[in-house]
């Protein structure tokens, strides 16, 4: 088991962006077994053994001191081990988003940049052999869902996509591949394929029946039937003829490179309508 424990399918996104669709495939996959968001569970898991550092007891094996980074990694997989049924080939795990723990730190001091350095080290030190993936769907759609969905503002989301674009595109990042969510919802079989290949595992046609459904779409249920979304599934849920709601001019223009420098890595070219109308 700790052998599986360091070795995740782990997709690192922002929200609302697809990836609960995404956990669906796997979940419906009988090799995989899901642990859904785990980001806090794993830096808050972190910083309070992190936080316990010297002042407790050394430990020693085989006349040898267990290096502090290697107690950590085993001490996060441990809490895994005892709260989740991973009896699987393969296990994944989406910690999206930007950990809680980010604002203690960010209080003490640590500049973003070092902010990154640390979240990959703590993720390397945890699942050194994990399988790293993200997800891309238009800014403008996430931008438009989750002030919907959550009621945040349009300035407060396109930083929050930035930033996770930034922590994608750091140089320690484990990120190695990105599936096209907007290709996926079009041509399922197609990319659930491609997605499996990438990742080593056999591919499995039950996962399809994830697409059986449409995820969160609102705060009514986690999960609900296809049918009632007909027309937003022929537009593979394109918010496009929502974008004139969205005022460019709140968004930052190093915010909206970053962002295409992200699809640019992974082979895609970022269509953006309102460019021009961008801020400083």
């Amino acid at each position: 088991m700790e052998e599986k424990l360091k070795q995740p399918i782990t997709l690192i996104s922002h929200g609302r962006s697809g990836t609960s669709l995404l956990q669906n495939i796997f979940e419906a996959h009988p090799d995989i077994s899901v642990a859904g968001e785990t980001a806090d569970l794993i830096f808050s898991t972190w910083y309070s053994i992190e936080r316990a550092k010297g002042i407790i007891p050394g430990l020693i094996e085989n006349g040898k001191v267990v290096a502090w980074e290697e107690r950590v990694g085993r001490g996060v997989r441990a809490v895994f081990d005892e709260i989740f049924n991973l009896n699987t080939t393969y296990w994944m795990q989406k910690p999206i988003g930007q950990p809680f723990v980010i604002n203690y730190l960010r209080k003490e001091g640590m500049s973003l940049d070092e902010w990154f350095q640390l979240y990959w080290s703590i993720l390397n030190q945890v699942f050194p052999a994990g399988k790293f993936m993200t997800i891309l769907r238009h800014p403008c759609d996430v931008v438009i869902s989750a002030g919907d969905y959550w009621g945040r503002k349009q300035a407060d989301v396109w930083g929050g996509i930035a930033t996770m674009a930034r922590c994608i595109l750091h140089r320690d990042s484990k990120v190695k591949f990105a599936v096209n969510y907007t290709e996926l919802v079009k041509e399922p079989e197609k990319n659930t394929k491609k997605m499996f290949e990438q990742l080593g595992i056999g591919y499995d046609s039950r996962v399809l029946r994830a697409f059986d459904y449409v995820y969160v779409p609102n705060q009514k249920g986690w999960k609900q039937d296809k049918k009632l979304y007909e027309g937003k599934i022929e537009k593979q849920f394109s918010r496009e003829d929502e974008w004139e709601k969205l005022d460019f001019s709140l968004v930052k223009k190093e915010d909206i490179e970053v962002i295409e420098k992200l699809w640019a890595r992974f082979g895609y070219n970022l269509e953006l309508p309102g460019k021009g109308k961008m801020g400083k």
